[in-house]
């Protein structure tokens, strides 16, 4: 499997292979070295072609055995989000590190806009202090997968999912300590860039940020600091290039201060983090 996937230029193909393997034979990967006389089902080989044909069609791996790991736990997914990413672990840490570090009357209130699989409200609910969270999203099938999410990781009665686009969710709701999304934001000249297993397979919606990927971010910045208290924090996830329009835009609101870029695990300019004034 693994030398195939190298000629068919897969990434991590031995990483993928043991995803794989594991998925059809059950256990962990350790397991695969731990158990390496087992002997295969004729039926476990056919379904192991199937996935392996599936991976050279460049669908990706995490859709096939149906999860995904991000900051540390396992995250069902399937084609209705996008498949959670190392990077974004970044948005967690921030929110966790700004809340650690603020003395609060009651417990923070944080909104996750676009949540997909629900991976960043999730993370913080496993990890913050007690807070009250808000997830949002405008594809009712995410917003499902999201709450299983919740519900397998006991955090379920934790998140308040809602179904909306943007901002428009929040804004009947008592103002918020941290907003934070990880929005759609590739620009119509990059979308055709795309690695195959991302263009061709994760949700467009997710994904596509208009012309100039600012479809979303924009209206985000505009209208984020009106659900924001003071001193809370707007983090948005971003294409690094786009970095200066965004960190222009959010400079000309009066309402938000100390905009900057921040970069993820990968040394890349990833986010925006703003204060609301």
């Amino acid at each position: 499997m693994t030398t195939r996937f190298e000629e068919h230029s897969i990434d991590s193909p031995r990483l993928i292979s043991e995803m794989l393997l594991t998925h059809v034979f059950g256990g962990e990967r350790i397991d695969l070295y731990a158990n390496a006389n087992r002997i295969a089902t004729e039926v476990e080989r056919e379904e192991l072609r199937t996935y392996v044909q599936r991976t050279l069609e460049h669908e990706p791996v995490q859709y096939i055995v149906g999860k995904a790991w991000f900051n540390g736990i396992e995250i069902a997914v399937n084609n209705s989000t996008l498949i959670p990413r190392t990077c974004t672990e970044i948005i967690v840490d921030q929110c966790l590190e700004y809340c650690n570090n603020h003395k609060f009357e009651n417990p923070p209130r944080i909104a996750d806009i676009g949540t997909g699989s629900g991976c960043i409200a999730i993370s913080i609910a496993l990890h913050a202090q007690p807070c009250s969270i808000v997830a949002t999203d405008i594809s009712q099938d995410s917003l499902t997968l999201a709450q299983e999410n919740a519900r397998t990781h006991g955090v379920d009665e934790n998140i308040t999912f809602i179904h909306g686009d943007v901002i428009e969710p929040l804004q009947t709701l008592q103002p918020f300590d941290v907003i934070c999304s990880n929005p759609p934001y590739i620009p119509d000249a990059e979308m055709e860039l795309l690695d195959q297993n991302v263009k061709d397979w994760e949700p467009k919606l997710a994904l596509w940020g208009g012309k100039n990927g600012l479809k979303v971010i924009e209206p985000l910045l505009e209208q984020a600091p009106s659900c924001l208290n003071s001193g809370g924090i707007l983090l948005i996830e971003l294409a690094s290039s786009i970095k200066n329009q965004v960190l222009e835009i959010a400079n000309a609101n009066a309402q938000l201060r100390d905009a900057t870029i921040l970069r993820d695990a990968f040394g890349d300019d990833r986010f925006i983090r703003a204060t609301k004034a």
